[in-house]
């Protein structure tokens, strides 16, 4: 899953890239490589959640562990028991 959104990031960046380089240069397909363009953001818009969302994951899987470990490291002690 990572691959693809890194590869829709890519292609979405170059869709971007194609069409502000159409608008700047007068192109006569304009409206087609406009239309690339708009993809192109929504790859990269995509790409940019996927990317977060992980991430938010990432952190709340290591935060799960950690009090996982700290309550374990409590009843060992024979602290509070959680």
């Amino acid at each position: 899953m990572k691959r693809i959104a890194f590869a829709f990031a890519t292609i979405g960046t170059v869709f971007a890239i194609l069409a502000q380089y159409a608008i700047t240069n007068d192109w006569a397909w304009f409206r087609v490589f406009h239309t690339l363009g708009f993809i192109g953001y929504i790859l990269i818009i995509s790409a940019a959640a996927f990317f977060s969302l992980m991430f938010i994951h990432q952190l709340s899987r290591d935060e799960k562990v950690r009090m996982r470990n700290r309550s374990i490291d409590m009843d060992i002690d024979g602290s509070i028991d959680v």
